[in-house]
This record gives structure tokens, C-alpha cells and sequence, in this order.
């Protein structure tokens, strides 16, 4: 899961970044809400923790303008404000859950745990599944529904391969590989990509899968079950 911070305060904005990626979540910060809302329009987020209180846009603006455009990626508000009417407010303009300042790291991570569970209509088993092959987030384990092997993925194997099989059958292209895995403003060079794709061809090889990943010319690449 890939997840965006809109925060002004650059203290707290780290400090989140920080503990949702040792958590082993993907996350990128924006500063204020022009910004917040630029990037949430790339589509690259499964969810965004909001700031109320933002320069240039306002949360609320932010959350009214992407829910106009039906724009539906989960949204929890943070917020100094804690009365009835704010909450309200927000929860109108399509916010999924609220979370007033200061609030405990473990109740957010169990408030993003919640809204995830909730936009994947109650889906207990979280693997990701492309023809035989298995992801396992709990795990970061890698396996073959045909087969016993079961090899662990490093980090970055593990955001690229959950990427793909999130939208297997698509052709993803280098860059947005590449804003998606190591970040919106990423410097990382684009052959990162293909030396963490030739990671992945070995270890789905390991497992005895079937599912490839297809080099695309010019463009990046494509993960393809067999049959699919």
C-alpha cells in the first residue's frame, strides 16, 4: 500500500513517514494542499492522511476538489479541530475517517488498517494473487500455488512485485514504476528498475512460477499469467 501524507508541519510529516515505512508502507509527504492535491491526482496513492489545517488549499478544499473529480482513493483527516460540526464537515465531503492532533501512533496505523480493510469490502486474506503466483504482505514472501517453495523479497522486490500484480496485464512504463517505488520526486535512475526487474525474473523463477514479467521495448514492462 502506497500512501500519502499531506502535512505541513515538517516534523510531524517525517515522523509519519518514518513509522508508516517501518511499518513496510510506501509513503511520499507533500507540504501543502496544492501540492497534496497534485500528487493525489496521479493516482499513484491507496490512500492519503490529510491535514486540515494546510497552506495555499485547505484540506477540506483538497478532499472537495478530488472527490469532484470522482476521485475515490480513501482519505483520513487530521486535524487540531475536534468539534461535531468539523467532523461532520469532513466526513460529508467524502473523508473516510478522522483522527484529531495528538493522536498515538498505534491508533492511526489502526485507523489505516480499518479504512484498508473497508475500501477492500472486508477482504480478510490480503495476498496478492497473478495466475500461480502469491505475495504475501505479512510476510513479504513470494510463492507458487503449484509448487512448495517460498522465497522472502527485499524491500524494494517487494513494492515492485505488489505494483505489478496490482496491475497485472497493464504495461507500467519506467517512470511510473519508478514514481511509484522510489517516490514522486525521486532522483533514482530508471535502470534501477531494470536491475530490481531481473531480481524479480530470478525469484519468480526460484518459485517455479509460470507468470513472467514481458519486457515491453521503449516502454517498461508487463506482468503476464499464462492464459490471462
Amino acid at each position: 500500500m502506497k500512501i500519502l501524507i499531506v502535512e505541513d508541519e515538517e516534523g510531524l510529516r517525517e515522523a509519519l513517514i518514518r513509522t508508516l515505512e517501518g511499518e513496510g508502507y510506501l509513503t511520499d509527504g507533500a507540504k501543502d494542499g496544492e501540492e497534496g492535491y497534485s500528487m493525489i491526482c496521479t493516482g499513484l496513492y491507496d490512500l492519503v492522511l490529510l491535514d486540515i489545517m494546510l497552506p495555499v488549499y485547505d484540506g477540506l478544499e483538497v478532499l472537495r476538489r478530488i472527490r469532484n473529480q470522482s476521485i475515490d482513493v480513501p482519505v483520513i483527516l487530521l486535524t487540531a479541530r475536534s468539534t461535531v460540526e468539523d467532523k461532520v464537515g469532513g466526513m460529508d465531503l467524502g473523508a473516510d475517517d478522522y483522527l484529531t492532533k495528538p493522536f498515538a501512533m498505534p491508533e492511526l496505523l489502526a485507523r489505516i488498517r480499518m479504512v484498508a480493510r473497508r475500501s477492500t469490502g472486508g477482504v480478510t486474506d490480503t495476498r496478492f494473487r497473478t495466475g500461480d503466483l502469491i505475495l504475501d504482505p505479512g510476510t513479504f514472501t513470494l510463492s507458487c500455488t503449484c509448487g512448495s517453495r517460498t522465497v522472502r523479497l527485499g524491500a524494494k522486490e517487494y513494492q515492485l512485485m505488489e505494483y505489478m500484480m496490482r496491475n497485472a496485464g497493464q504495461v507500467l512504463s519506467r517512470e511510473q514504476i519508478t514514481q511509484r517505488v522510489w517516490g514522486y520526486d525521486s532522483d533514482s535512475e530508471y535502470n534501477n528498475v531494470d536491475v530490481y526487474v531481473s531480481f524479480l525474473r530470478k525469484k519468480i523463477g526460484f518459485v517455479q512460477s509460470d507468470t513472467r514479467i514481458r519486457s515491453v521495448r521503449g516502454i517498461g514492462y508487463e506482468l503476464e499469467a499464462p492464459g490471462e
